[in-house]
Formats: structure tokens, sequence, C-alpha cells
């Protein structure tokens, strides 16, 4: 199924609904794809080299570092600094 017809059965689906509280629940939802898209364009500041840094970008190398941390992937900071002295 393409975009285009994806869409369209999305709108024939809103379409056919007729419950106020459903209506609402469509209309959170909606708000939380807006957000969600407006936030993987954010820019919340500029790497060195001037390229911009996105707010989504950052959020999931953050969750993929801390998920690292839980399962113990990561270097001490000594080796880290140890590696580092080679640069």
């Amino acid at each position: 199924m393409s975009m285009e017809q994806r869409k369209l059965a999305l709108v024939q689906s809103i379409l056919e609904v007729d419950s106020h509280d459903d209506l609402q629940a469509l209309e959170k939802a909606v708000d939380v794809v807006r957000e969600s898209a407006r936030a993987r364009q954010l820019i919340i500041g500029y790497r060195p080299s001037g390229t911009p840094v996105l707010k989504q970008r950052f959020l999931d190398r953050l969750r993929h570092t801390l998920q690292d941390v839980e399962h113990n992937e990561y270097l001490p900071l000594s080796t880290f600094e140890r590696r580092a002295a080679d640069w």
C-alpha cells in the first residue's frame, strides 16, 4: 500500500468515528505525532563544524548511551584517558 493510499485509509477511518471520546483520543494522538515531528527537527545546538544538532538525534544517542551503561558496556575514565593519551 502506498503512502497516499495509507493516508486516505486513515482519513476514511477518522471520518467514520462518531464518538466524542474517540474523537478526543484521536486528537490527542495527532498532537503527540505533531510534537514528535517537531522535536525531530528542533535544533538544540551546533557542532564545532557548524552542523546543527537535532533534539531527536541527541535524545536517541543519549538513550543508546544509557542502555550501554545499564549493560556495563562502557569504558572507565582511566581507560579512556590512557587511550586518549595516544591520540
